[in-house]
């Protein structure tokens, strides 16, 4: 098949073609779409503002500057933003605009998997998969056109990569990842930007000399099994581009 423009379509014809999509800031987004007046200010979307333990829950671009990060403590986001702006999330309205997205993916396939309200993986291989790069590109102008938003899309021959494909460039990007190139874009890239490597499963991993995808991808498969279980085993698998 040809994903994206550099695949002998012949030496890889039953691989698929898989688009994982992110939306970008995504209840952020919404938040500064439905209100102008605040798109250009540093904004995150937060837990009850008046308490000390509410935290962050998305930011947008401007907010991202100074280094604010999803999960912490709105006290110590504004310590390191005194001027952030935060308003209370409405899961409701994300609700609505996750649907509209998945209406669009809807008319290219009816093979979507949803990864929370922002992302999805989508298996256009069954209609598009010469044009993956193509769809991957109509759906990012149309979900910009007709909900006013960004998306960031990856696209590849398993999920695993489509979705490192999605995160690898942001925000408003289309990143291939293929049999031609995922050795330089995904081996190269740390351990812990790999699906499912936490923070736990990347201490371990450094404890034994892996701090890469490719280390993971080129270890004994014997001494991950070792230090992680069956996990050693999944993550070998994802590194390698195995899922199927």
């Amino acid at each position: 098949m040809k994903i994206c423009d550099t695949v002998n379509s012949k030496l890889y014809k039953n691989d698929r073609a898989i688009l994982h999509s992110d939306c970008n800031c995504f209840y952020a987004s919404v938040e500064c779409l439905l209100n102008p007046n605040i798109r250009d200010l540093p904004v995150a979307v937060s837990g009850d503002a008046e308490n000390r333990h509410g935290i962050i829950l998305a930011k947008n671009e401007e907010a991202k500057k100074y280094n604010i990060k999803t999960g912490e403590a709105i006290w110590q986001a504004k310590k390191k933003c005194p001027q952030l702006l935060t308003v209370p999330a409405r899961l409701d309205v994300y609700k609505k605009f996750s649907y509209k997205v998945r209406r669009i993916y809807s008319d290219y396939t009816d093979m979507v998997e949803s990864f929370g309200l922002d992302e999805a993986w989508l298996d256009i291989s069954e209609d598009y998969k010469n044009d993956a790069l193509t769809i991957a590109k109509e759906i990012s102008q149309r979900v910009k056109d007709e909900i006013g938003i960004t998306v960031s899309i990856g696209v590849s021959f398993n999920k695993i990569f489509a979705k490192f494909g999605s995160d690898y460039k942001k925000p408003d990007a289309i990143t291939c990842i293929t049999r031609d190139n995922y050795k330089t874009l995904v081996w190269n890239s740390p351990a812990g930007d790999l699906l499912y490597v936490g923070g736990a499963t990347r201490k371990k991993l450094e404890q034994i000399g892996i701090y890469t995808i490719g280390d993971i991808a080129n270890a004994p498969i014997g001494l991950l099994r070792t230090h992680l279980g069956k996990w050693g085993d999944l993550i070998y698998g994802f590194a390698n581009g195995y899922d199927s």
